[in-house]
């Protein structure tokens, strides 16, 4: 969602739970509880999209390692896959050794 309209999501719940038809009224009912959380979180900029993106990338290798290999191979793929991930910079190095 980008538009970052959570002062509207009481208008929501309250539209989808009148609905009686409406196969989203449990999920609406659930939101209430946390309603100030999930209305801040859908109005900031701020999304945890990349680490939970990376967390699952590291999660998947762990998994598919899991009694194969020893600490230190699995510490050394982790950080293999996350430097991987590293957007690249093209930046020029310095030139060393002048003649």
């Amino acid at each position: 969602m980008d538009n970052h309209e959570g002062d509207q999501l009481g208008r929501w719940i309250a539209d989808v739970c009148a609905d009686e038809q409406c196969g989203l009224a449990g999920f609406a009912a659930g939101l209430i509880p946390d309603l100030d959380a999930v209305v801040y979180g859908m109005s900031t900029d701020w999304s945890s999209g990349p680490v939970e993106g990376r967390v699952s990338d590291l999660k998947a290798l762990k998994r598919s390692m899991f009694g194969r290999a020893k600490p230190p191979l699995l510490r050394k793929r982790l950080l293999l896959t996350a430097a991987s991930r590293r957007p690249h910079t093209t930046t020029a190095l310095p030139q060393l050794g002048g003649g």
